[in-house]
């Protein structure tokens, strides 16, 4: 008896053995964004995984600011997955969901100082597709009948992800919700409220309520004068230029290094450096309020005058009764008049005298 149940016990563990090496595991997992859980299928889990997506982790989504300035940090790979739960949320297909994942790949570390470093602006966005090149992202979708090229940003089919300025996309309503939220501009409940009102109709976002379109708004407007376009991160900006093109002079950071390499990792090869000109600078940006001054109009000769990107929103509002759409600036005069004014603001950006030899 004790043979016989000893040979059923050993049948049944060989052909669980068996099914478990001929039938496929699927991996799957929920992750957090700021906007609630969001599960990955199979995938997108796939894709999460691969090393330049984890790669984000390290790449703050505020450059060098978070590390020199006390922003608070949020990375990269966050705000993936918050435009990814959008873009989900709001009815786009599985190809709009891996260009969502990975649309910012390419971004690299210190985020936005490369287009300052290199003399091109969107610098990620023109590596875009030659970056996906550099992952296995064909190998993982191929099963979808996906290539890299189906799955780039400017694809446009893809209108959730991606929208010109001054409209909403889920790239730009992502980033000005994290944003917003981490520097207490709004709180969870407004966020709550502002995704409740929020719908993707006629191949547009838009908003259900005037009042919270104009909350929604006027994130963008607050954050150019506080981070975006502010002086100290503009200084901040420079100086990292002028840092990053001397350890490029010096050969001790490649452009492989800027494309490939985390924050972290970057900021480690500059400690290491012995050069005097880069410690002096490196100094001179981790207090940086002391070492500018804005100048006057028609004062002296400033040292660099900032381009700023006006990224200004101007929300679409649906009225259910007249069925129609129309823009925050047409139903909102002090809205309007704020608009303008901050877009003049970004037009004309402030002329900086710099104080660090």
């Amino acid at each position: 008896m004790l043979s016989k149940r000893l040979f059923n016990f050993t049948l049944i563990f060989c052909c669980f053995f068996a099914v478990s090496f001929v039938t496929p595991i699927t991996a799957s997992a929920e992750v957090k964004t700021v906007f609630g859980p969001l599960k990955l299928d199979k995938e997108l889990f796939k894709i999460y995984n691969m090393k330049h997506m984890q790669r984000l982790k390290g790449v703050d989504q505020s450059g060098t600011p978070a590390y020199w300035d006390n922003i608070p940090k949020f990375s990269r790979l966050d705000h993936s997955l918050d435009v990814l739960w959008l873009v989900q949320h709001f009815g786009g297909d599985i190809k709009e969901q891996i260009a969502a994942l990975v649309h910012d790949i390419s971004h690299t570390a210190f985020s936005h100082v490369a287009d300052i470093v290199f003399g091109i602006p969107g610098y990620q966005d023109t590596i875009h597709e030659w970056f996906l090149q550099q992952t296995e992202i064909d190998r993982l979708i191929c099963g979808l009948d996906l290539t890299g090229k189906d799955i780039l940003p400017e694809n446009p089919e893809f209108k959730r992800l991606e929208q010109p300025l001054p409209d909403m996309c889920a790239d730009r309503i992502a980033y000005n919700i994290h944003t917003a939220l981490m520097l207490k501009i709004i709180s969870e409940s407004d966020v709550k409220e502002i995704i409740n009102h929020l719908r993707f109709d006629d191949g547009k976002w838009c908003f259900t309520s005037r009042k919270v379109a104009k909350k929604f708004a006027d994130i963008p407007l607050k954050l150019i004068k506080v981070l975006w376009c502010s002086s100290d991160d503009a200084v901040i900006y420079h100086i990292t230029s002028l840092i990053l093109k001397r350890a490029f002079q010096l050969q001790r950071i490649t452009k492989e290094d800027m494309n490939f390499c985390t924050d972290q990792e970057i900021l480690d090869k500059l400690a290491a450096c012995d050069d005097p000109t880069i410690k002096r600078l490196v100094s001179k940006a981790k207090f940086v309020k002391k070492f500018y001054r804005v100048l006057k109009k028609g004062e002296g000769t400033p040292d660099f005058v900032p381009k700023f990107k006006f990224r200004g929103i101007d929300p679409w509002v649906y009225n259910k009764h007249t069925k129609k759409f129309k823009r925050l600036t047409e139903l909102n005069k002090s809205f309007a008049k704020r608009f303008r004014s901050a877009k003049k603001y970004c037009e004309n950006p402030p002329r900086i005298q710099l104080q660090i030899n």
